[in-house]
């Protein structure tokens, strides 16, 4: 009797998760914004809750930030919406010439006894369908920054709860409060962090393109920033269309230079300083970090991807605070 009561609650459970699931995967027109404003609120509340400490009226402190805020997304708005639509008319010459680079290839490897199919090859190495799929990430986070009005709002609404949530939890429970203040410390302490070194690679990367002469630099260096997110696998998806195109403009020598841009950048940053700075609680196993990327991917699309890591370790440290689920997030952890 009691085994079979097991199984039921078990069963419950499963069913639960699977219609949150299909829940989410039907309203993500609405649960995407959400999430967005949320993330931004998380990283941009430390400034207003500075501002008010300095004296600065509550009202005027949550003006500025919203006005940061617009005047920031906008610039960013305009600058890579220009470069995705010269990208995107520039791609047929750049796929052709990548046709006549490959064809030079395979004859010559002919000419050393490789026999190789050069259509396999191009269909193998597809410079059209990465660069479409690089692309295809900046133009879902922006398509739901079209929507950036209720953005906006949400955003706005949640900053005028930061002072007051803190409170509320506490009116709740005293343990609750507790949990809750650990587990929004560890979130801005991760989102802080990951956002700092993720511009940080942008920039980098942007710069060193800038000063090689390859195209679109700005476009591969918002595309490193926001792939930061993903750790191992994010910074070679940001370097694969960004190599291909130096490979077809600047050719053999400057496609290995920009592969050792990348991979000095990601090894300094991603490998040096920021485990030195997030701390020990916050890290994902390589697994993890995969299954996540597919898994958030497959519910959300584009931008499930780009927030997979953060959406994965806001999970992992809301486990972490329940002595009840303690063991998922340890199975979850890098160690």
């Amino acid at each position: 009797m009691e085994n079979k009561m097991v199984h039921s609650s078990a069963l419950v459970k499963l069913a639960a998760i699977v219609i949150i699931l299909a829940g989410l995967m039907a309203a993500k027109s609405i649960v995407i914004p959400v999430l967005l404003a949320v993330f931004i609120t998380i990283l941009i509340s430390p400034l207003l809750l500075w501002l008010q400490d300095k004296g600065l009226h509550g009202g005027f402190a949550l003006l500025g930030v919203v006005a940061l805020i617009v005047v920031v997304t906008t610039l960013m708005g305009m600058l890579i919406s220009s470069s995705l639509h010269a990208f995107s008319l520039n791609l047929p010459a750049y796929e052709e010439k990548f046709r006549v680079l490959l064809s030079s290839f395979v004859a010559y490897m002919d000419t050393k006894g490789f026999v190789f199919s050069g259509t396999s090859i191009s269909e193998f190495i597809n410079p059209s369908k990465m660069a479409l799929f690089a692309s295809g990430i900046v133009k879902g986070f922006g398509s739901v920054l079209t929507n950036g009005f209720m953005i906006l709002l949400l955003v706005t609404f949640m900053l005028l709860e930061v002072s007051a949530f803190p409170k509320k939890i506490r009116a709740i429970h005293v343990d609750a409060s507790s949990h809750a203040d650990e587990f929004l410390s560890n979130v801005k302490q991760y989102m802080l962090i990951k956002s700092i070194f993720s511009f940080m690679t942008g920039t980098l990367v942007y710069l060193s393109l800038l000063v090689l002469g390859l195209d679109y630099a700005l476009l591969w260096g918002v595309l490193a920033f926001m792939l930061n997110f993903i750790p191992n696998i994010g910074s070679i998806i940001a370097a694969v269309p960004a190599v291909l195109l130096a490979l077809i403009q600047l050719g053999f020598i400057g496609a290995i230079e920009v592969a050792a841009i990348f991979m000095i950048v990601n090894v300094v940053i991603g490998s040096v300083l920021e485990p030195k700075y997030m701390g020990k609680g916050l890290g994902l196993s390589t697994l993890v970090v995969f299954l996540s990327l597919l898994f958030w991917g497959w519910v959300f699309g584009p931008v499930g991807m780009l927030l997979s890591i953060p959406l994965t370790i806001m999970l992992k440290l809301a486990l972490q605070t329940n002595p009840q689920t303690k063991w998922i997030a340890v199975l979850l952890g890098s160690e």
